[in-house]
């Protein structure tokens, strides 16, 4: 879902996981230059897929920021192992907080991987 093109990836591996106050820093030497309230609203969307991805799956979670031109939109995606075969998403209240603040959002399932990604389009 991210072009390979204009991205940065943080790899967290097992064991390793950043505090919020890591993940915050690193979003924020990303995305110096952006509004105050788009980094805000892009943390938000950043915090609750990694929370779903620790909360439902294996490391290494690969956190990826793409930014897609041809539709004006940065893609955060975050990509992790599967602790089960996947069958279907129940939408908890962070994928709702997702959807409510994304352009469109959905999840790449297969044996070897999930990626749940968000597309944010910004004024």
């Amino acid at each position: 879902m991210i072009p390979d093109h204009e991205s940065v990836a943080l790899v967290i591996e097992e064991g390793d996981f950043p505090s919020d106050d890591e993940i915050a820093r690193w979003l924020a030497e990303q995305l110096d230059g952006w509004l105050d309230r788009d980094r805000a609203l892009i943390g938000v969307v950043v915090g609750e897929l990694l929370h779903n991805a620790r909360r439902h799956a294996l490391p290494p979670y690969v956190l990826q920021l793409g930014l897609d031109e041809a539709r004006e939109a940065l893609v955060v995606a975050v990509r992790d192992e599967p602790l089960t075969r996947f069958g279907g998403w129940d939408r908890g209240a962070g994928l709702l907080l997702v959807d409510a603040l994304s352009a469109r959002w959905g999840v790449l399932a297969n044996p070897e991987s999930t990626i749940v990604w968000a597309e944010l389009v910004f004024d």
